[in-house]
């Protein structure tokens, strides 16, 4: 119904084993060319993929490659720009099983190669409850990794009423079209449900369309019986 996965979180690590041919030689380049992913997109961890990207690209201040606009080419940004671009577009390939970064090679930024990628592989067969346990145990590996220290109380609440907006966002935008309907109701509530009660209503709504489902394979079942004529 939600994501597939396959695989816990890895961390990205660090290596010099592998070169990109995209790579400049600038300083600025040097912390993608040098970063080897060590978890690798393989067509069933999508999820787990796209989270380790954001995470990794969104420490590094790059992550409007993967969605924000693309400057025109004669704007004097642009060579700056590209040359960031192809960095993060090779940093992509090389996250990918080799089966799968074939597909997207000829793609000319690291946005179209992240939307491709998103397209082919969001969909996947997790229940609900399945890919809300994936999202919390991932949301504790960035937790303990960002390790933030802060001692003014307005600050820290302040601080965790946006951590999890940002993360009912995140749950609800990783949901299939089947939820559209109850996503929009859910975020035309004011105020905002919390995490646990979005998930609840989430969840509700799954159990409603399993039995529905399973109601309408039964009706087509006995018509399908009723239809049937015996034989002498």
């Amino acid at each position: 119904m939600t994501f597939e996965s396959s695989s816990s979180p890895i961390p990205v690590s660090s290596t010099t084993t592998q070169q990109s041919n995209h790579s400049g030689n600038s300083p600025q380049n040097n912390e993608y060319r040098q970063l080897q992913p060590s978890f690798r997109i393989n067509g069933r961890n999508y999820l787990v993929w796209s989270q380790l990207v954001k995470t990794f690209l969104k420490g590094k201040g790059k992550s409007s490659h993967l969605g924000g606009p693309i400057p025109e080419k004669n704007d004097p940004k642009f060579s700056e720009w590209d040359e960031k671009d192809s960095m993060i577009m090779s940093w992509l390939w090389n996250s990918m099983q080799l089966e799968i970064s074939d597909t997207y090679m000829f793609l000319t930024t690291a946005k179209y190669i992240w939307e491709a990628v998103k397209q082919s592989y969001s969909k996947g067969s997790l229940s609900v409850i399945e890919y809300y346990n994936l999202l919390k145990s991932l949301w504790l590996e960035l937790d303990h990794y960002q390790n933030l220290k802060m001692k003014c109380g307005d600050n820290i609440a302040t601080l965790r009423e946006y951590v999890e907006r940002e993360r009912i966002f995140e749950f609800l935008a990783g949901l299939n079209a089947e939820f559209d309907q109850v996503r929009v109701q859910v975020l035309g509530k004011e105020p905002l449900p919390s995490l646990n009660e979005v998930f609840s209503i989430i969840r509700a709504e799954s159990g409603r369309r399993l039995v529905m489902l399973k109601n309408k394979t039964g009706e087509a079942s006995a018509l399908a019986a009723k239809g049937v004529t015996r034989l002498p």
